[in-house]
């Protein structure tokens, strides 16, 4: 009994100091019920100890004691069994003073709130550092997530009247170092970042953290809200660290960030690479599967209209080249007929040297038929290209500039090859 009063004394002193549990916070007027701030922070649910081999009172004083410790970690916004108690007891008694699991995560849904703190405290005997046999105290607890009734931290604590607080503090570290740590995004500088996290939260240089949205509302067949859709967008490191915010550059992204997205991440460091590890997954899948796009060029590229001129000049250098190749093959086969009819050239014998003659000529007079055949063809492409004014009407200007390439190649071969006509006598 004297034991369970000094630590009530204590209590009283420390909240006193605090300040924090003499402020009215809780709206006790309104239908809803209410106690947590809105302020990003995870909303943590204390349920009542449940006492073994003690009084209620000193459960009681401890579990303000442990409330405290949690609130002054800068991670959660705790509500403790006094606070939920006064407003349960005026909609369901029932529920009034609960310490199991069942009661507890209902409660919490009532609260809106995102875990739930259970737990129970026994007295035993300790050997202290002097092998005397000494009263402590055990200390288990079990944290449960409303929305999934998953376990997410388990633990027991041993302590005595002299290493009370060093002990809880422990806990309350404990807890926030394995719960999920929540912020917002407040400025965006390019290549940094600010966030509303910093050393009071525990985040250091170096640390990662997940970076998402809140994109849609999912309901169900009703109508009724369910949850709110939110999509991971990018991770960043730390690079500084102030008291209350710190500053990150974006490693990896999906999206651009913008102020008011939030962010989250583990202290305990084996907890925060699982999470990257698998956030960093899940944005190489939606980078992978998210469907290309391509900029849409709102103005029209300019383009050279066709005025058919191309065509023509293709279809004349067609029929230049046509009319070369068999004005040549109709001079080769010329000089082929008189050579052989001259009998100088003879290197067939019998029927078929009588005949090469006339082969010859024959494929002269085919040569010179295609010849002039397309020699008319360039006629025509050329008339239909001054009567469509892609040919001049000058002649002269033609002829000046035909002579002056002329004189322009005749002067760079100057100092080229030269030609002799030789005839012997």
């Amino acid at each position: 009994m004297c034991f369970s009063v000094l630590i009530f004394g204590f209590s009283q002193e420390v909240l006193a100091q605090s300040g924090f549990f003499e402020e009215d916070n809780f709206n006790f007027e309104t239908d809803s019920v209410t106690g947590f701030s809105e302020d990003g922070r995870v909303k943590i649910l204390l349920l009542t100890l449940l006492p073994k081999g003690m009084t209620e009172t000193a459960a009681e004083e401890i579990s303000r004691a442990l409330q405290l410790n949690l609130f002054n970690t800068n991670h959660f916004t705790v509500v403790g069994p006094s606070e939920w108690n006064a407003q349960i007891e005026d909609r369901d008694p029932t529920l009034a003073d609960c310490h199991d699991v069942a009661c507890g995560v209902l409660i919490g849904k009532l609260f809106n709130a995102d875990k739930v703190l259970v737990g129970n405290i026994r007295t035993q005997e300790f050997m202290n550092e002097d092998n005397q046999n000494e009263l402590g105290f055990e200390l288990s607890l079990r944290m449960v997530d409303v929305v999934t009734n998953i376990t997410d931290f388990t633990d027991t604590v041993d302590f005595n009247d002299r290493d009370m607080h060093d002990r809880l503090f422990e806990l309350a570290v404990r807890i926030s170092e394995n719960t999920l740590l929540r912020g917002f995004v407040i400025s965006v500088k390019k290549p940094n970042i600010s966030i509303d996290l910093g050393r009071a939260h525990g985040l250091q240089n170096g640390r990662q953290i997940v970076i998402f949205r809140q994109v849609s509302t999912q309901s169900n067949l009703e109508g009724q809200t369910l949850e709110l859709a939110t999509e991971n967008i990018a991770i960043a490191e730390i690079v500084r660290v102030n008291d209350l915010s710190s500053d990150a550059i974006v490693k990896q992204r999906i999206s651009a960030v913008t102020p008011g997205d939030q962010v989250q991440t583990y202290i305990d460091v084996a907890k925060q690479v699982h999470l990257i590890t698998n956030t960093r997954r899940e944005l190489d899948t939606q980078k992978r599967l998210r469907p290309r796009t391509r900029p849409l060029k709102l103005e029209p590229e300019l383009v050279e209209e066709d005025t058919g001129k191309q065509r023509w000049a293709m279809r004349l250098s067609q029929a230049m080249g046509e009319e070369n190749q068999w004005f040549y093959i109709t001079a080769g086969g010329g000089a082929a007929t008189l050579l052989l009819l001259s009998g100088n050239f003879n290197i067939f014998s019998g029927g078929l040297g009588s005949l090469m003659p006339w082969l010859a000529g024959g494929a002269t007079v085919y040569a010179g038929m295609k010849y002039v055949g397309f020699r008319d063809k360039v006629s025509l492409l050329r008339q239909e290209g001054r009567n469509l004014g892609y040919l001049s009407f000058r002649p002269f200007q033609q002829v000046q500039e035909i002579s002056n390439q002329e004189t322009a190649f005749q002067k760079d071969n100057d100092f080229g090859w030269q030609l002799m006509w030789t005839q012997k006598f």
